[in-house]
């Protein structure tokens, strides 16, 4: 247990050292690195991989090189690190256990771990390690004196010092905000590292419209307007510009347009799905009939499938809106859609002998649907219960004509009464009485 305690002490100093160099490095312009920095793993992670903290885990660190396949310019730093953690037993007689685990870590050039793995095996390590990085001159080292963790005889160390005069490259690590309008004026923080010394923010090839440095681990960025697409954000300063990754992803969407609705007027009840078509649709997070919301699929960017609500009364029109990350579509004539008076079908002549030849003229049908009569016969399978009489395609007014055979006496069923049924594709129904004599 006294180890564990000693050990906690000078990580918890350390830590706090490793902090203050990282602060102090790149306030104005790039001024030399006096400092090494330590290389550790934080407590959170080291609890992840060890699975016990009894009083702090301590760390045993090497160094054993630099991994250029992340920046090829500046080598990030790698190295082994030894977890260790000691329990004391509970009661009388109670024993204490120790817990270790290695892990292969890598670090940035500011010290913080880019990522890790375990270790099944321990690996062989050289505590007299050191290494240079020719492209920058950055050096790590292995060392148990104050060189690194400031007191003398402390457990090993891996130290990172960089060359004089030389800055990290930021890097972007995430963004609080995945996406906005194309007009810009959307704030996002962005994380990472190495931001002090930042010059300038990008989304994409556009620089920010304005940017403040936080910390050295964060920046707030206002987006400038930029044309609809998904770009990467980058930092830049001294150091160079950050890697693209899948974390620094931003997309700007356009504001949604409507050009057209089809059909365009439909029956009172709603209940059906209309065709709307327009730009920017890609991203869409809401549609309103009016003021209601409703249900909608996206279909590509120019193309919505919009559920029609029912209607209040005969003849209201209401205008179909979209919403995406891009803003709201504005209101014009061509996103309006009117409620129909009911449907209604008239017949010419009304009454005759079998086989006759009916007009069938209909009104307040959604417009540029086609619309199917039929007779019903009366008569039971196998005979047939209805007969197509004809087809139409409504005009823009939802009017259509068409003519047809009422059937022949053997299918026209018993003299009297019987019904002409119009339907078309999204609910409109009306019907007619043809007496046969």
């Amino acid at each position: 247990m006294r180890l564990c305690r000693r050990t906690r002490r000078a990580i918890v100093s350390l830590t706090s050292i490793a902090a203050m160099v990282v602060g102090m490095a790149w306030v104005g312009s790039a001024a030399a690195v006096t400092l090494p920095i330590q290389l550790l793993v934080p407590q959170g992670t080291a609890f992840s991989v060890l699975g016990y903290d009894c009083g702090g885990i301590g760390e045993s660190a090497y160094a054993t090189g630099f991994d250029t396949s992340i920046d090829p310019a500046a080598g990030y730093p790698t190295g082994d690190v030894l977890l260790t953690t000691t329990c004391n037993g509970s009661g009388r007689g109670g024993h204490s256990s120790t817990h270790t685990a290695w892990t292969s870590a890598t670090w940035d050039l500011t010290g913080a771990l880019v990522s890790y793995s375990v270790l099944s095996v321990a690996p062989t390590v050289d505590p007299n390690f050191t290494v240079t990085d020719p492209p920058t001159g950055n050096q790590v080292y292995n060392t148990t004196d104050f060189r690194c963790t400031s007191q003398v005889g402390a457990v090993p160390s891996a130290c990172l010092q960089l060359a004089a005069n030389f800055t990290p490259r930021p890097r972007v690590t995430g963004i609080s905000s995945t996406q906005g309008p194309a007009t810009g004026g959307t704030s996002v923080t962005i994380s990472g590292d190495a931001f002090t010394a930042a010059t300038a923010v990008y989304f994409g090839t556009t620089r920010a419209a304005s940017y403040t440095i936080n910390s050295d681990t964060s920046i707030t960025a206002v987006s400038a307007a930029e044309s609809p697409a998904t770009v990467h954000v980058t930092v830049v300063s001294p150091g160079g510009t950050s890697s693209t990754s899948a974390s620094d992803q931003f997309t700007f969407y356009g504001q949604p347009s409507v050009t057209g609705v089809s059909p365009n007027r439909g029956p009172m009840g709603g209940g059906y799905y209309v065709t709307v078509t327009g730009a920017h649709f890609v991203g869409t997070t809401g549609v309103k009939d009016g003021d209601t919301p409703t249900a909608f699929q996206v279909i590509s960017d120019t193309t919505l499938s919009v559920y029609i609500v029912p209607g209040e009364a005969a003849g209201d029109q209401i205008d179909i809106t979209v919403t995406s990350p891009g803003g709201t579509s504005p209101i014009r004539v061509a996103d309006q859609f009117t409620y129909n008076p009911p449907a209604s079908v008239s017949l010419s002549p009304a009454k005759g002998l079998p086989a006759t030849v009916v007009k069938v003229k209909g009104a307040n049908f959604a417009n540029g649907e086609s619309v199917t009569v039929v007779y019903l016969t009366g008569l039971s399978s196998p005979r047939p219960s209805q007969v197509k009489i004809c087809t139409a395609t409504t005009t823009a007014a939802g009017a259509f004509v068409c003519k047809g055979k009422i059937p022949p006496k053997a299918t026209a069923g018993a003299k009297g009464s019987h019904a002409l049924v119009v339907t078309d594709a999204i609910g409109d129904f009306a019907s007619a009485n043809f007496a046969v004599t």
